[in-house]
C-alpha cells in the first residue's frame, strides 16, 4: 500500500449542492459575492411586484436575486411572486425556489413545462422538504402526499418521480444535455432521500446516462455528488446506502450490466475519498472489506482502460481520463500495474499531448490553421484535464515507486520516448511559427513547462528508486542515460534549476563518471552530425540552417556541459566517431555558451587518460589538436572566447607529447595570428604600444598567451617557441619591440622556475641586443647602402638561429 497522501481539501461546509456541482472541475466552489446592499434586493422585488413589469427589467431583477440567492431568506409571499416566472426563466428562478425546499409543498408546480434540469432540481428540493417534515413529525421514512407532483411522474413521491424520469431516458433516444449540474443536483438529493430499493435504481439509471453523455465534465460532476452523498450517509450513520452504492458500481455489476465505465470509475473515487476524509475528520476506521470495494471498481475500470480499444477509440480516452483525474481525488491506492500503466497513458495522451498539438500546428502551416492549432491549445489549457496534470504526476510518482522492476522499466522507457517526441515535434514547431510571431508558441510554451515539470517531477522519483547505491535492482547504466537523454530533449524549456532537476541530474551524472557503460550510452545517444544538419521530418519546403535551431542548440549545450563529467571513460573511438565531428560542426557556432561549451569538452579530452587504449587515445589528441588551433583561431575574435582557447593551449601544451607536432602548430599558428591582429591593430590604433599596458586589445590576449607558453611548454619545444617570439619580435617596429622586451622582461622576473628563468635571461639580453642592433643599421641603411643591407640581414638572421 502506498503511503498515506493528502487529500485535496472538501467544499466549504455548507455549500449548497448545485453550487458544488456547477463547476466541472476540481476547484473550490466560488465564494459567494459580497453581501447585497439593502437597496440592491429591495428594488428586485419591487420590480418584480409591478402590475406589468418589463420583460428586461424582470429579468435583471431575476439575475440580481439569481446572484445572491445564498443570502436570501424567501417566504411564501416571494414565492408567489416567483412562480409565475419560473415557466419563462427556469433556470433561473429554479435554484431560487430550491433554497427554500420547506415552502415548496404548499405550491403546484408547472412540472410538465419545465425543462429536465429544474425539474429535476425541484423535485430533488421536494424530496429533501418531504424528508426533513418526516423526520421531525415521527420519524418514519415515507413521503406525505402533496398532490402536485402528476402521474407522469410518480404520483405524491418526488423521488419516485425522479426515478421515473431518468428510467425514460435511460430505454429511450432522448437526449441527455440537459444532465447539468442543476439536474445532477436535483437527482443528488433525490438519492439521498430514497429508499434502498429507489436508490440503487436512480444510481443504475444515472451511471447508464452519464456513461452515454461520454463527457468528462459530467464525470468530474459525478465524483464531487457521489463524494457528497456517501459524507452525509456517513455524518448520518446510514452505511447501508454506502454498501448498495459500491455494489451497483461493482467489477461484477458493470461486467454483467454492460456499464460504460468511466461514471462507475469516477462514484468509486468520490465514494472512497468521502470514507477517507470521514475517517480524519471524525477518526472513523471502517471495515477492510467497505474501503476495498471502490479500489475494486478503480483496478477494474484501469485494466479495461489500459488494454481494450482502439486509439481513436472515444470512450477509451474518456475512461483513461476519468481514471486518472478520479484518483487525484480519492488519495493513494494499493500500487497496481494496471492503474500505473493506465495513469502514465492519461498524463501522455490525454492530459498533455504536446507532440499532438506540435504535430497539428507544423502540418498546418497556414495562417488560419495556425489560428486553429493556437485555439486548440488554449482550449486545451482551459480544461480540467491540463489543470489536473500536477496531481496527476504525483499519482504517478506514488504508483511507480511501488512497482516491479518490468514495469518501472515500461514506465521509464515510455516517458523517455514521449520526451523525444516532444523535442523532435518542437524543433519543427519553433522554427516554422517563430518568425511568424503569430502567438501559438506563447501559447505552446504554457502546455510545454507542464510538460517539462512532469519530466523532471518523475525523473526525479527514477532517480530516488534506481539510482541509489542499495537499489534493490542493483546497478543500471541505462536508468542514468535515460534521464540524461530526457532532460536534453527538454533542456530548451528549462526555465528554473528545480530542486528535483538538480537532485535527479546530480546522481544520473554521478553515474555516468563512475561507469564506463553508462558514459558509452550517454555519448551514443547524442544526435550525430547527420542529424544535426538535417530539418525535422515534419518541415517540407524550408530551407533548414541548424545553427538557427534553438531546440537543437539547447540538447546539444545539455550534451557538451555533461561529456566532460565523464571524458575519461569514454572509449576513444566514440570520441572520434561520435563526440569529435559534433565539436568541429559546433566551434564556430554564434551561440556563446555553445562554443566556451565546446572549449571546455576540448580541454577535458586533451587532460584525459585511458589506461585500456592510451596510444589510440595520444594519437587522436594529435590529430584533433590540429583542427581544434585551426578552427578556434580562425573564429577569433569573433566568436571563440578567449578563454576557451587559452584553456584548450594550456590543456594542449601540457598534455601532448613532448616536441608533438601539434605543439608546434599550435605554437606557429599562435604566432602568425599575433602578427595579423598586431598588424591590424597599428593601422586602427596608432597610439597601441604607448598604451600597451591597459589594452584589451586581442593582439595583446594572443601575446599574453605565448608568453604564458614560455612557462608552460615542454623542453624541447621550448627552443621552437623561443624561436618563433625571437621572429616575431623583431619584425616589429622599434616601438613595439621594446614594449615587448620590457614585457617579456617582467615576466621572466617574476618566474622561479630554476631550470627556464637562466635560459630566458640569456635569451631576452641577446634578443635585446639584436634590437638595438636593428635600430642601428635601420639608421645606416637610411644611407641606402645595398650591400650592407643585405649583409646586416644575413647577420641578423644567423643571431635569430643562434637564438
Amino acid at each position: 500500500m502506498s503511503p498515506p497522501a493528502s487529500l485535496p481539501p472538501p467544499a466549504p461546509a455548507g455549500t449548497p449542492l448545485a453550487d458544488l456541482l456547477e463547476s466541472a472541475t476540481f476547484a473550490p466552489p466560488a465564494p459567494a459575492p459580497p453581501p447585497p446592499t439593502p437597496a440592491a434586493i429591495l428594488s428586485a422585488w419591487s420590480h418584480l411586484r409591478s402590475a406589468a413589469p418589463s420583460p428586461a427589467a424582470a429579468l435583471a431583477a431575476l439575475e440580481t436575486l439569481h446572484l445572491h440567492r445564498r443570502s436570501l431568506r424567501l417566504s411564501s409571499a416571494h414565492l408567489e411572486l416567483l412562480l409565475p416566472l419560473l415557466p419563462l426563466h427556469p433556470r433561473l428562478v429554479s435554484p431560487l425556489l430550491a433554497t427554500c425546499p420547506r415552502l415548496l409543498p404548499n405550491y403546484s408546480l408547472p412540472f410538465a413545462s419545465l425543462p429536465l434540469a429544474p425539474r429535476l432540481l425541484l423535485l430533488g428540493a421536494l424530496a429533501t422538504a418531504k424528508t426533513s417534515k418526516n423526520s421531525t413529525s415521527n420519524g418514519s421514512s415515507g413521503s406525505p402526499s402533496t398532490g402536485n407532483l402528476g402521474s407522469d411522474h410518480g404520483g405524491d413521491d418526488p423521488v419516485v418521480a425522479v426515478s421515473r424520469i431518468l428510467e425514460n431516458m435511460e430505454q429511450t433516444s432522448e437526449t441527455s444535455d440537459g444532465i447539468d449540474h442543476l439536474a445532477l443536483a436535483g437527482i443528488g438529493h433525490a438519492l439521498a432521500c430514497a429508499d434502498e430499493l429507489h436508490f440503487g435504481r436512480i444510481l443504475v439509471s444515472l451511471v447508464r446516462i452519464c456513461g452515454r453523455i461520454g463527457d468528462v465534465g459530467v464525470a468530474v460532476r459525478v465524483l464531487k455528488l457521489v463524494d457528497w452523498l456517501v459524507s452525509g450517509f456517513v455524518e448520518s450513520r446510514r452505511m447501508r446506502k454506502v454498501q448498495v452504492l459500491f455494489e451497483v458500481i461493482s467489477p461484477e455489476k458493470c461486467e454483467s450490466e454492460g456499464y460504460v465505465l468511466f461514471p462507475a470509475v469516477m462514484a468509486a473515487c468520490g465514494g472512497l475519498r468521502a470514507l477517507r476524509v470521514a475517517s480524519v475528520r471524525h477518526r472513523l476506521d471502517f471495515a477492510p472489506r467497505l474501503k476495498e470495494a471502490p479500489e475494486r471498481t478503480i483496478r477494474f475500470a484501469a485494466r479495461r482502460a489500459a488494454v481494450e480499444g482502439r486509439p481513436d477509440d472515444d470512450q477509451r480516452h474518456v475512461l483513461l481520463q476519468c481514471v486518472a483525474l478520479g484518483l487525484t481525488q480519492c488519495g493513494p491506492v494499493a500500487s497496481n500495474d494496471s492503474v500505473l500503466r493506465c495513469v502514465l497513458m492519461a498524463l501522455l495522451e490525454e492530459l498533455l499531448p504536446l507532440p499532438r498539438l506540435l504535430r497539428i500546428s507544423v502540418k498546418s502551416p497556414d495562417e488560419n490553421s495556425a489560428e486553429l492549432a493556437k485555439n486548440q491549445v488554449m482550449q486545451h489549457q482551459d480544461s480540467v484535464l491540463f489543470k489536473e496534470a500536477g496531481p496527476v504526476t504525483g499519482v504517478l510518482c506514488n504508483q511507480y515507486s511501488f512497482a516491479d522492476e518490468k514495469t518501472k522499466d515500461y514506465v521509464e522507457t515510455r516517458v523517455c520516448e514521449y520526451a523525444q517526441e516532444l523535442y523532435h515535434h518542437l524543433r519543427a514547431a519553433v522554427l516554422l511559427h517563430q518568425a511568424k510571431r503569430n502567438g501559438l508558441l506563447a501559447e505552446i510554451d504554457k502546455i510545454a513547462e507542464a510538460a517539462f515539470f512532469m519530466i523532471v517531477s518523475f525523473a526525479a522519483e527514477v532517480a530516488k528508486h534506481r539510482l541509489d547505491a542499495n537499489s534493490s535492482g542493483g546497478f543500471q547504466p541505462e536508468v542514468a542515460v535515460r534521464i540524461l537523454v530526457e532532460f536534453s530533449c527538454v533542456e530548451h524549456l528549462r526555465r528554473l534549476r528545480l530542486p528535483e532537476y538538480t537532485e535527479a541530474i546530480r546522481r544520473a551524472v554521478v553515474v555516468n563518471q563512475d561507469n564506463a557503460a553508462a558514459s558509452a550510452l550517454f555519448v551514443e545517444s547524442m544526435p550525430s552530425c547527420a542529424e544535426l544538419t538535417t530539418k525535422p521530418d515534419l518541415l517540407t519546403g524550408t530551407r533548414y540552417i541548424c545553427y538557427t535551431d534553438e531546440v537543437q542548440t539547447s540538447r546539444i549545450l545539455f550534451y557538451l556541459r555533461v561529456m566532460p563529467t565523464c571524458i575519461n571513460l569514454i572509449p576513444t573511438h566514440l570520441i572520434r566517431d561520435k563526440l569529435s565531428p559534433v565539436i568541429f560542426l559546433y566551434i564556430q557556432h554564434s551561440n556563446e555558451k555553445i562554443t566556451r561549451a565546446v572549449h571546455s569538452v576540448m580541454v577535458s579530452f586533451l587532460s584525459s587518460g585511458n589506461d585500456t587504449d592510451q596510444d589510440d587515445r595520444v594519437a587522436l589528441k594529435e590529430q584533433l589538436a590540429f583542427d581544434y588551433i585551426r578552427r578556434s583561431l580562425e573564429a577569433y575574435p569573433g566568436v571563440t572566447p578567449f578563454d576557451g582557447l587559452a584553456s584548450g593551449v594550456a590543456a594542449l601544451v601540457r598534455h601532448l607529447p613532448a616536441k608533438s607536432p601539434a605543439i608546434l602548430f599550435c605554437i606557429h599558428s599562435l604566432v602568425v595570428k599575433a602578427k595579423d591582429l598586431c598588424s591590424t591593430a597599428m593601422i586602427q590604433d596608432r597610439s597601441l604600444w604607448r598604451s600597451w599596458e591597459e589594452s584589451t586589445e586581442p593582439c595583446k590576449k594572443i601575446l599574453d598567451l605565448l608568453l604564458r607558453l614560455i612557462f608552460l611548454a615542454d623542453i624541447q619545444s621550448f627552443s621552437y617557441l623561443l624561436k618563433e617570439l625571437a621572429e616575431f619580435v623583431t619584425s616589429l617596429p622599434k616601438e613595439g619591440q621594446d614594449v615587448l622586451l620590457d614585457d617579456m622582461h617582467a615576466h621572466v622576473a617574476e618566474s622561479d622556475d630554476v631550470v627556464r628563468k637562466p635560459v630566458l635571461v640569456s635569451w631576452l639580453q641577446s634578443l635585446s641586443y639584436i634590437s638595438s642592433q636593428a635600430d642601428v643599421r635601420e639608421s645606416r641603411n637610411n644611407a641606402k647602402n645595398a650591400r650592407s643591407a643585405g649583409g646586416v640581414e644575413l647577420s641578423l638572421n644567423r643571431t635569430i638561429a643562434r637564438l
